[in-house]
């Protein structure tokens, strides 16, 4: 069967509502899940941080927002990337003005310094970061970064796309995450220190429920047969699939119950023991 495996089924997105929330918390207490990451200028950030405290078992990382959401700074002091709006741009603006070099890297070092230490006050450790939709990996945004993980000493970062080729996420995500695996393997692969340490992610083509259990060990066989590296994580969107998380972001096209469902599928957690999959968590392997 290959080599031995350590999984870490993840979920982003925690905060961003009451209903991500609910389904973040019961995936790890019913099911598979052990990490998740924060959007601190989530609506519901705030519930999520009382949640973790109650779930110290659940590892917390960052989940690092530039587009889309709210900043947690006022958003005339990053007025940079905000325009004075009091929201963060969309993906698409965001790139533009990274392109343009319109943007203070100053204000977003600033901004997710902000976000961190919202965590970090409550004392929650941080294990790991993310990027929002991969934010975190566009050009001259790395560096800043990494800058930050050394700053506080945040040992794992999200810097790999492993997902196993397929064409049923559809043709645009395809091409998407053509692009991102090439610019992971030319740009990204050679500015990684030393001290950051590297995991496999999977779960950029079946995003938002598009995942099944099917599909899930096959992946798992795929990256065993390849040699991938020992440690992978499993990059989930749970939620209780509640109306009003489906109305606000309609436009992704998401089906969080389907991950719930997927990560507390009891055949699921018997079809990793039978493969010795061990299950695992970014605390764990420190």
């Amino acid at each position: 069967m290959g080599p031995n495996m350590k999984l870490i089924f993840h979920g982003d997105d925690f905060g961003l509502t009451p209903g991500i929330n609910q389904g973040i918390i019961r995936a790890f207490k019913e099911g598979l899940l052990t990490s998740t990451s924060l959007i601190a200028g989530g609506e519901a950030a705030e519930e999520a941080i009382s949640l973790a405290k109650e779930n110290p078992g659940l590892d917390m990382g960052i989940h690092l927002v530039l587009c889309d959401e709210k900043p947690v700074l006022p958003a005339e002091d990053i007025s940079s990337i905000t325009s004075g709006r009091p929201h963060f741009p969309s993906r698409k603006r965001l790139q533009r003005a990274i392109f343009a070099r319109k943007i203070d890297h100053r204000e977003i070092e600033a901004e997710w310094n902000a976000q961190i230490e919202m965590v970090l006050k409550a004392k929650i450790p941080i294990t790991h970061m993310d990027g929002h939709q991969f934010i975190h990996l566009f050009p001259g945004l790395l560096p800043i970064c990494l800058k930050i993980a050394r700053k506080h000493k945040i040992p794992f970062v999200r810097v790999s796309s492993d997902d196993p080729a397929t064409f049923e996420a559809g043709f645009m995500r395809v091409i998407q995450w053509i692009y991102l695996k090439l610019w992971i393997k030319i740009f990204v692969s050679r500015s990684i220190p030393s001290h950051v340490r590297i995991l496999s992610s999977v779960g950029f083509l079946a995003a938002g429920g598009r995942l099944n259990r099917g599909t899930l060990l096959k992946n798992i066989d795929t990256l065993r047969h390849r040699k991938a590296s020992p440690l992978v994580e499993f990059i989930l969107h749970p939620g209780i699939g509640d109306g009003y998380t489906a109305h606000k972001y309609n436009h992704w096209r998401y089906d969080w119950k389907k991950d719930l469902d997927l990560l507390t599928d009891s055949s699921l957690k018997r079809a990793l023991e039978l493969r010795g999959v061990e299950l695992t968590s970014f605390g764990k392997e420190l």
